[in-house]
């Protein structure tokens, strides 16, 4: 799990100091950040030995939260 914290730290700061030299506007950075998270996310739930929940999963608990289905 230290491993891929590491990469995901240096692929971060080589992005990042990439994005910075090429004056990249606001929303590239919020874009990679939130695709980096999910990234992330992800690959430390299959490391831990748990499988992320598929998106119809997802979709289902949204729709049960508003209340279309029981």
């Amino acid at each position: 799990m230290i491993t891929v914290l590491a990469v995901f730290t240096v692929l971060i700061f080589y992005d990042l100091q990439r994005f910075i030299r090429k004056k990249e506007p606001a929303r590239i950075f919020a874009i990679y950040i939130f695709l980096m998270g999910v990234s992330l996310a992800i690959s430390l739930l299959l490391i831990s030995g748990r499988r992320p929940s598929s998106p119809s999963q997802w979709i289902e608990a949204v729709l049960r939260m508003i209340g279309v289905v029981k």
